[in-house]
C-alpha cells in the first residue's frame, strides 16, 4: 500500500495537480483467435499493440492493471498482470477482478481499455471519469450511434452489484452496463471511428495505412 500511494504522490508533483484516484485496466485476456493468436504482441505502425496501450495508460494514471487469464500471457513493459476471475468468462471477469484489486487500493474508479483499440482518444478517461464521478454510476464510450463496452469508467463501490449480475449467470459487458443504470458519453467530428478494435489480420492492415 505504502509504495502506490508513493506513487500516487510522485505523479501529483509531477503534474501539478491532484490526480483523481483511478487506475486503468487493460483488458489483455482474449486469445485473438481470429488472426492467430498472440494479439497484444502484433505490429501496428511499428509498435506492439500492448505497448501502445500501455503508453496512453501511462497517460492517465501510475496506476496500470493489465488483465489477463493466464500467467506470462503477455509481455508488457510497465503494470500489475492481474489474472481474471477463472469462473466468469469473457472480460466481465477480468473488470471484477480489476475491481476487486481497485478496492484493496483505495482506488474509487477504473477505466477499461482494450489492448486492440490502438486510436483510442487522448481523452477518454478524462471524460469517462468526469461523468462518472458526477452522475455517481458507470459511464462508457459511445461513436458511431453504438456503445464501446470495453471503453468505460467503473465506479469501484458497483462492484457488490456486478458481482450480483454475473451470480445470476450473466456475462455480458453490456448487460453490466445496463445494471448499473450507465451513462453514455458521445464522441463524434472524425472521419474514422477512435473506438474501432482489432479483430483480424485485415483490420490491423487497414488500419495501419
Amino acid at each position: 500500500m505504502w509504495i502506490v500511494q508513493a506513487r500516487l504522490m510522485n505523479w501529483r508533483h509531477v503534474n501539478g495537480s491532484p490526480m483523481p484516484d483511478l487506475g486503468v485496466v487493460i483488458l489483455a485476456g482474449g486469445e485473438g483467435k481470429r488472426m492467430g493468436g498472440l494479439k497484444p504482441d502484433r505490429i501496428f505502425r511499428g509498435e506492439r499493440l500492448i505497448d501502445i496501450a500501455v503508453d496512453r495508460a501511462r497517460s492517465w494514471s501510475p496506476i496500470i492493471l493489465i488483465s489477463v487469464r493466464t500467467v506470462g500471457q503477455v509481455r508488457a513493459p510497465a503494470g500489475e498482470q492481474l489474472l481474471d476471475r477463472q469462473n466468469i468468462e469473457g472480460p466481465l471477469g477480468g473488470l471484477i477482478a480489476a475491481l476487486e484489486r481497485a478496492q484493496a487500493l483505495c482506488l474509487s474508479h477504473v477505466v477499461t481499455l482494450p489492448c486492440d483499440m490502438p486510436l483510442a482518444p487522448a481523452d477518454m478517461a478524462e471524460r469517462l471519469f468526469d461523468t462518472s464521478r458526477r452522475e455517481e454510476r458507470p459511464a462508457v464510450a459511445c461513436s458511431v450511434g453504438r456503445r464501446h463496452p470495453v471503453c468505460a469508467v467503473w465506479p469501484v463501490a458497483c462492484l457488490a452489484e456486478i458481482l450480483d449480475y454475473a451470480i445470476a449467470g450473466r456475462r455480458s459487458l453490456v448487460g453490466a452496463l445496463e445494471a448499473c443504470h450507465a451513462v453514455d458519453v458521445w464522441w463524434s467530428g472524425s472521419e474514422t471511428d477512435p473506438f474501432e478494435n482489432i479483430n483480424t489480420l485485415s483490420d490491423l492492415r487497414r488500419l495501419s495505412e
